[in-house]
């Protein structure tokens, strides 16, 4: 083995700054869709930049698009790791954190993707859906909201009441977003189109709750390890991998 090999290097990440950043940035990501319905609605669609489309909020392939399943993602493998936390230290419910933790890396994917957005035709059109259902992923999204929460509650329970707190209040902002205000988005795009100050109002109210839930619950996430364990360790290994006819600590002669 190398020296430089030996030695492990040892990475800290500051979580409490991680969540201040990310409260920034999800301001800023807010701020900017404002900007873009503002410019819009005064200008209309012929600015210099288009549309605008790269920081709207609602739009596919954008910042705030990346940036919610980049989020999503951090979450994921936050929840992760205080599941492996919990098993190591001999805790309880180190299986709903892991088990949350890999709901939100699959939320995650979606986000990237939006495979809820092909549920919306097929069902919208077996079963004439107008009005609120005019989105209709958001019937068997809400079913999957259910199902999860209620599997959760006990969890939710006992939890720490701060911890327990402010994961009620992310996941109302993020739900009453994701959901709620998405029924009023389908409305009003199904009555006036979505050329309109109310689906304006509507899709900003709806990402930046969206937005502000799991900046919450990011926050939540890293004020749960400094009040459980003050931090906690991760450690990135590798090991050797024999190859036949290669030499592991030099370079193979040319030929």
């Amino acid at each position: 083995m190398s020296a430089s090999a030996s030695k492990a290097p040892v990475l800290s990440i500051d979580l409490t700054r991680c969540a201040q950043w990310v409260a920034k940035v999800s301001s800023v990501i807010i701020a900017l869709g404002i900007v873009r319905e503002i410019v819009i609605g005064r200008i209309g669609l012929d600015t210099p930049l288009k549309e605008l489309r790269h920081i709207a909020l609602d739009a596919e392939l954008s910042l705030p698009a990346f940036y919610s399943a980049v989020l999503i993602l951090a979450i994921g493998v936050t929840l992760m790791v205080i599941g492996r936390a919990v098993r190591r230290t001999g805790g309880v419910d180190a299986r709903q954190w892991m088990i949350l933790g890999a709901i939100f890396c699959l939320m995650a994917i979606d986000e990237a993707a939006s495979f809820h957005e092909s549920l919306m035709m097929p069902l919208r059109n077996a079963f004439n859906l107008t009005g609120m259902f005019y989105y209709s992923w958001v019937i068997p999204g809400a079913i999957a909201v259910a199902l999860i929460g209620a599997y959760y509650v006990p969890f939710l329970l006992r939890l720490p009441r701060r911890t327990a707190v402010l994961f009620a209040m992310a996941g109302g902002a993020y739900v009453g977003g994701a959901l709620g205000m998405e029924l009023v988005g389908g409305a009003f795009e199904n009555a006036i189109g979505k050329d309109t100050v109310a689906y304006s109002v509507a899709i900003v109210i709806e990402e930046g709750l969206e937005i502000v839930g799991l900046t919450l619950f990011f926050y939540a996430l890293t004020d749960h390890i400094a009040r459980s364990w003050s931090s906690v360790g991760l450690s990135f290994s590798a090991r050797t991998v024999a190859v036949k006819g290669l030499a592991l600590d030099r370079a193979a002669p040319a030929e």
